[in-house]
């Protein structure tokens, strides 16, 4: 006869997934102290008829433990497997959706403080070219961009059709980096291009599981436009800078 003590169950509930299930699965005949009940008050109890076989008999001496995984039923097993997974996968789409609400928060901060310093300094053009990439960046921060934010996409779009090539031969993307002598706002700029391209290598990687196909896609597309867009308005600000 197998009794289980307070300090088996609380074995279990350290070492077994007990707590999830809320079902102990005992060998007919099992004492249960009244120490031990207090501890199952939320925990289903059944009984089940074990084989008699060699096996069995040497398992009754680390009972409860290993008699719990023997008698376990098979559907249960699966059961908490299923959870299992599925715990681990909604653990990480959190992480995923959490790092990515960080990164845009601190695009956000980055383009504020960008604004606030080219507004000081007169540059109106580029506190108006920031706020622009400021609207798209708040927008995909929450959802997936509406009809009008798109449109402003598609404008920035062609914005930098008429552009690229021609900063592109000045200064290719991924072969400038400022330096201390340029402008304040040049080396901003660089700094947010950065972080408008840490968060296309992001979504890329870690968002595909929590986006749809479609907005997957769209989304690190708007990004890219974002990022390009950014070094273009670098390459104009070093050019326009008085050296």
């Amino acid at each position: 006869m197998a009794i289980l003590t307070e300090s088996k169950i609380k074995k279990l509930l350290r070492t077994t997934k007990l707590k999830e299930l809320k079902l102990l699965v005992l060998e007919p005949g099992t004492v249960i102290t009244p120490s031990a009940k207090e501890y199952l008050k939320d925990i289903t109890i059944e009984y089940m008829e074990i084989p008699e076989s060699s096996d069995t008999k040497e398992q009754e001496e680390t009972f409860p433990m290993t008699q719990l995984e023997v008698s376990q039923p098979k559907n249960v097993k699966n059961i908490q497997e299923t959870l299992m997974h599925d715990n681990r996968k909604n653990q990480k789409m959190w992480k995923s959706h959490l790092t990515y609400q960080v990164k845009i928060d601190i695009i956000i901060s980055h383009i504020l403080t960008l604004q606030k310093k080219s507004h000081h300094i007169g540059k109106t053009e580029l506190v108006g070219a920031l706020n622009t990439i400021l609207i798209v960046v708040k927008t995909i921060a929450t959802e997936i961009l509406a009809s009008g934010k798109l449109d402003l996409v598609q404008e920035i779009e062609k914005w930098l059709e008429d552009k690229k090539s021609y900063v592109a031969s000045l200064y290719p993307e991924g072969s400038f980096i400022p330096t201390y002598k340029d402008e304040e706002c040049v080396i901003d700029l660089f700094e947010l291009h950065a972080y408008l391209q840490e968060l296309e290598y992001f979504i890329a990687k870690e968002m595909k599981e929590i986006l749809t196909s479609k907005d997957y896609i769209n989304c690190i597309s708007i990004v890219t436009i974002l990022k390009d867009y950014c070094w273009i308005l670098m390459v104009q600000s070093k050019e326009n800078s008085v050296e």
